[in-house]
């Protein structure tokens, strides 16, 4: 068998953090699976997480909101970003943490060697929801 090895690409744009996933569908945690017929996203560029993501669960600590509840789509400075290159697995698994006024949130990414990705967001105070797509570039 042929060894896999991550596109220098894709290790670029993950070292360089400034990368685009484009997602397709959600999986979210106490919800049947559903594929996204509108274009959602998450983008990492200079320091910051835009997040456009839809959002469908239950929140465990409701907080007071002064308007309407932003859910995922929001755009903040990252606290934390670090990432391991698993070559076992032929993938790269990204940790990024992210706080605005309503909730501190964790993304957790896996993205396979053939660009492929999937999207853990942990949010404290509501249930985790999860997305697959792809990197783009």
């Amino acid at each position: 068998m042929a060894d896999i090895q991550m596109p220098q690409s894709v290790r670029d744009a993950i070292e360089k953090r400034e990368f685009t996933i484009q997602v397709n569908d959600m999986a979210p945690q106490r919800y049947h699976s559903r594929i996204l017929t509108s274009p959602y996203d998450i983008k990492v560029k200079d320091g910051l997480l835009y997040s456009n993501l839809p959002y469908l669960g239950q929140v465990q600590t409701p907080s007071v909101y002064t308007s309407t509840p932003k859910g995922l789509n929001f755009i903040e400075e990252i606290k934390e970003f670090s990432f391991t290159d698993n070559t076992r697995k032929k993938r790269v698994e990204i940790t990024i943490k992210v706080r605005n006024e309503e909730d501190a949130y964790v993304y957790q990414i896996s993205i396979s060697y053939n660009a492929d990705a999937e999207v853990i967001v942990r949010p404290m105070k509501r249930d985790f929801i999860r997305f697959y797509g792809q990197l783009t570039e």
